[in-house]
């Protein structure tokens, strides 16, 4: 088995002997996007399970001395598999992946603030996280899903689309981080979506070379014409569409403001912001849109949370809330959990065991796992809305 390295692919699913590998393009510069997607088939995964959990750093001395410490928690992890009774040449299969990271040199230059390795019979990947993690390593029937569950939340993130017509880019974007995606099969710009020769009817276009276009119409009205931006936006939006799949996370789209309307009536994307972060974004600072698409959204992530706490908060002594681990992960193994509450910073727990079962059943029968940023939102280590 080999775990794909190197900066750019992330969250890669591996196995051996015709096993499905998936690559993720979903590369927020050096951070990975943990999908649902993705922590679903993870919450499918049948064990043992090892995960491994590492601080990281952008720069400086610390980046050295990773691969040692991720060598160190290797070893605890082997040594936790042989209490568990796996024989030692199993181990040593399961934790190959892991291990190969110890010698990237690539990849130890492009980390994030915190990195999450997951290795099972069959499966192996790693994510290089915008957020802190707690150093540990966990050997068990599940993987340690509850430090991912803040990329899962309602303040997830958004997608801001950069749209003109010379230059097309995609970004991720969280609270405190955004990174480009790569395109992928998304087209870069209308030269490329709509041949030269069919864009010369359009009037949208002249020749500055014998390779080479010029397009035009970036602040003007009577420079564009509505058929052939509909068409460029189709373009766009069909493969960019196909690859968000069923997420959720606003689509922010930085650009000259007779866009999002046109761009809005053609896309297939559940949720196109409806204001734009406006003017040409093609040479504007990524800092400069970051904040300007956050400040769009930022109230629709609170309402979202606060809708949330409202609906436990409702249903408390109704007999379709739960707050205990044990009871929790119980109902989730039962299907009965719709929703499940977690604070972003929770209080110490006896077993994280249990809220580790309640985050993976809650998953496996299609519910909801959310984080709280509000402080105090939960006076338990989790909350659980009932179907039944």
């Amino acid at each position: 088995m080999e775990l794909a390295s190197g900066a750019g692919r992330c969250g890669e699913r591996v196995g051996e002997m015709g096993t499905d590998t998936t690559k993720n393009e979903a590369v927020l510069g050096d951070i990975d996007v943990v999908s649902h997607q993705e922590i679903q088939r993870m919450a499918g995964v049948a064990g043992p399970c090892v995960t491994v959990l590492l601080p990281s750093t952008r720069f400086g001395p610390d980046t050295v001395g990773a691969p040692g410490r991720l060598r160190h928690r290797l070893q605890e992890a082997a040594a936790r598999l042989a209490d568990a009774g796996v024989g030692e040449a199993a181990a040593g299969q399961l934790l190959a992946p892991l291990h190969a990271l110890e010698d990237d040199t690539e990849f130890w230059q492009h980390q994030a603030d915190g990195l999450a390795l997951f290795a099972a019979p069959g499966y192996a990947a790693r994510f290089r996280l915008p957020i802190e993690v707690t150093e540990q390593v966990v050997v068990g029937e599940f993987f340690r899903l509850r430090p991912l569950v803040p990329l899962l939340s309602t303040d997830g993130g958004l997608f801001l689309l950069a749209l003109a017509q010379n230059s097309v880019r995609l970004f991720h974007a969280t609270r405190h981080s955004i990174g480009e995606l790569r395109l992928g099969a998304i087209p870069s710009s209308m030269s490329e979506a709509i041949p030269q020769e069919e864009m010369a009817r359009y009037g949208q276009s002249h020749s500055t070379g014998p390779t080479s276009t010029q397009f035009h119409g970036q602040g003007n009205e009577a420079d564009y014409d509505k058929v052939a931006l509909e068409r460029f936006f189709r373009a766009v939006d069909r493969p960019l569409t196909a690859r968000l799949g069923t997420r959720r996370e606003p689509l922010v789209l930085a650009c000259v403001a007779y866009y999002l309307p046109i761009y809005s009536a053609v896309s297939r994307y559940p949720l196109v912001w409806q204001e734009a972060v406006e003017g040409n974004p093609e040479h504007r600072p990524v800092k400069e849109l970051h904040d300007a698409a956050w400040s769009l959204v930022e109230s629709h992530f609170a309402e979202g949370e606060a809708h949330e706490l409202d609906r436990y908060r409702e249903a408390a002594g109704t007999g379709r809330t739960l707050a205990a681990p044990a009871e929790v992960a119980a109902a989730a193994g039962e299907g009965r959990v719709d929703t499940l509450l977690l604070p972003l910073e929770p209080p110490e727990v006896a077993d994280d065991g249990e809220v580790d079962r309640a985050v993976v059943e809650t998953l496996r029968h299609g519910g909801r796992v959310l984080a709280l940023h509000e402080e105090s939102a939960l006076d338990s280590p989790v909350g659980a809305l009932l179907r039944f």
